[in-house]
């Protein structure tokens, strides 16, 4: 079996800065999904990158609240 465990935080962050992180978020990722919707039905060349650059926006918005978590 594993022994994985979430290593505690030492201090906890206060409850606005969190809120203000889940928002930021959580609008990264919905925009990200407007770029994917608006360059899989846009007929310009810039459709592609508009469509990459929500794939990116996305998956930024899973990587940021991962930054500065670490594993025991």
């Amino acid at each position: 079996m594993s022994d994985f465990e979430v290593a505690r935080r030492q201090k906890q962050e206060p409850t606005a800065t969190l809120l203000v992180r889940f928002i930021m978020c959580f609008a990264l990722f919905l925009g990200g999904f407007a770029l994917m919707a608006i360059g899989s039905i846009g007929d310009g060349g810039a459709s592609p990158y508009l469509f990459v650059g929500g794939i990116l926006a996305v998956g930024l918005s899973f990587g940021l609240p991962m930054i500065g978590a670490t594993e025991r």
